[in-house]
């Protein structure tokens, strides 16, 4: 009987370090996953800021367009 509850109690030692590996190994990649996540945003960001910056310059050379030719 002592072999049977050493030999379990030894499974369930090992299952466990199974798992917190599992744990670790997950969480690593979860990491990794929202550091991508994070740039992905952070480049939609810039590209969001860069097309106001031209829509607003294109409305100020139209703008311009127009006095040029309004004055002429």
């Amino acid at each position: 009987m002592k072999d049977l509850i050493a030999d379990l109690k030894k499974q369930l030692a090992d299952q466990r370090m199974e798992l917190v590996t599992n744990i670790k190994n997950t969480e690593e990649g979860l990491i990794r996953t929202k550091e991508g996540f994070l740039k992905v945003e952070g480049a939609l960001e810039i590209i969001n800021i860069i097309e106001t910056k031209i829509s607003q310059q294109a409305e100020k050379t139209d703008d311009s367009v127009a006095e040029v030719v309004g004055a002429g």
